[in-house]
């Protein structure tokens, strides 16, 4: 969770992260789930390619077996 947490106030326009592992391991369970709330679409695009996301979207990547991804607009 570190990575996710050391991105906490280094990323304008993230308002919000949540980092958590998977507690009941169901057969329909992720290992671990991200919760981000950004004060825009623009920003949430920016973050994408923001030097502070780089080293944790690489590292992800090296770790994963797979992910699954939900975004959305409210």
């Amino acid at each position: 969770m570190k990575y996710f947490q050391g991105m906490n106030g280094r990323i304008e326009g993230l308002l919000e992260l949540k980092a958590g592992a998977d507690i009941l391991h169901s057969e329909r369970s992720c290992d671990l789930a991200l919760f981000t709330v950004f004060d825009s679409r623009a920003s949430f695009d920016a973050c994408q390619t923001h030097p502070v996301h780089l080293p944790v979207k690489k590292r992800m990547h090296e770790v994963r077996s797979g992910s699954v991804a939900c975004d959305f607009e409210f």
